[in-house]
C-alpha cells in the first residue's frame, strides 16, 4: 500500500533516488522518530520573525513531512487560513493530517509550483528539505517559487548545521554526501540569480544532554535520510564509538539550524 501511495502521489518525478527517499519517510512515519515529538519553539519563532507572518497571509509550508512546523506557526501568528503543507510523502502528510491550522497536499516540488498561479503566496518555507529536491533543477524550482510569491513576499529556507558532529560517520562518508548538497551560501547564490532580493541568514545553535538509549534509538530508527544509506553494522559501530567517548548515561546533542531569507 505504501509503495502504491508513494507511485501515485509524487511519481512523475521520482528517479532511483527519489524513490530511495520517499521509502526512508514511509518507513519511519509513526515510529517514534523526532517527527513524532513536539518541534523546537525557538526555530517556529524564527520562521515567523523572518518571514514577518501576519494573520491575514497565506503561507505554505514546502516539503512540510509531519506539519508540526506548519501547526505551531499556524497557532502562534493566529493564521486565518490554513497553511499548506506539500509534501511528496503521503505517509507523512497523514501524520500532520489532524494538526490545527494545516491542509495537507501531496505532490512532489516542480508539479505544485506549476498548478499554483502566480502571485497567490504571501511566505513559503522549506524546512531541511531542500536537499531533497532536484539539485540539478534547483534555478527552476527558485524561479518557480518566485512567480508565485505575490510583490514583497518572502521566502525562508533552513538546513541542518550539525551532521558533522552528529554521529562518527563511515571514513568519507560525510565528506561525499555534502559535496552533493548545496551550501546555504549557494542556496543564496541561486536565488539571487532568480531574482529574489534582500537576503538575510541567521542560526539557531543549542547544546543540550540527551539520554543515550534515547539518542541511539533515533540512530537505529534512521531518524534523517542520511542514516537510510548506513547499513545496521556501521550504525552500531558508530553508536560504540560514541558509547566509547561519552562514559556517562547522557550524550551531549549539539542542534545547529541555518535560516536563509530572500524576498521578492
Amino acid at each position: 500500500l505504501a509503495q502504491m501511495m508513494v507511485s501515485q502521489c509524487a511519481a512523475a518525478e521520482m528517479n532511483v533516488e527519489g524513490e530511495a527517499v520517499l521509502g526512508h519517510y514511509a518507513s519511519i512515519a509513526g515510529t517514534g522518530t523526532e517527527y513524532d515529538t513536539e518541534v523546537d519553539r525557538e526555530v517556529v519563532d524564527t520562521f515567523i520573525r523572518c518571514l514577518e507572518i501576519q494573520p491575514h497571509h497565506l503561507v505554505v509550508d514546502l516539503g512540510a513531512g509531519a506539519c508540526q512546523v506548519a501547526s505551531a506557526i499556524a497557532q502562534r501568528v493566529g493564521l486565518r487560513q490554513p497553511v499548506l503543507c506539500v509534501d511528496p510523502s503521503q505517509e507523512m502528510l497523514d501524520m500532520g493530517r489532524g494538526l490545527a491550522g494545516v491542509k495537507t497536499h501531496c505532490s512532489g516540488d516542480m508539479a505544485w509550483i506549476n498548478t499554483m498561479k502566480e502571485e497567490s503566496v504571501d511566505r513559503i518555507f522549506i524546512r531541511q528539505a531542500v536537499h531533497h529536491f532536484d539539485q540539478e533543477r534547483l534555478g527552476d524550482i527558485f524561479g518557480g517559487i518566485l512567480k508565485m510569491l505575490k510583490p514583497g513576499g518572502k521566502l525562508c529556507i533552513s538546513k541542518r548545521g550539525d551532521l558533522e558532529e552528529m554521529f562518527p560517520w563511515p571514513a568519507g562518508f560525510y565528506e561525499e554526501r555534502s559535496k552533493e548538497e548545496v551550501t546555504i551560501e549557494g542556496l543564496r547564490d541561486i536565488l539571487r540569480d532568480v531574482g529574489f532580493k534582500k537576503f538575510m541568514m541567521t542560526k539557531n545553535d543549542k547544546m543540550v544532554a540527551t539520554p543515550k538509549t534515547e539518542r541511539y534509538q533515533q540512530f537505529r530508527k534512521r531518524f534523517i535520510s542520511w542514516f537510510s544509506l548506513l547499513s545496521d553494522q556501521e550504525i552500531e559501530t558508530g553508536i560504540a564509538a560514541l558509547d566509547e567517548r561519552h562514559k556517562a548515561k547522557d550524550v551531549p546533542v549539539l542542534t545547529r539550524e541555518n535560516f536563509l531569507v530572500a524576498s521578492k
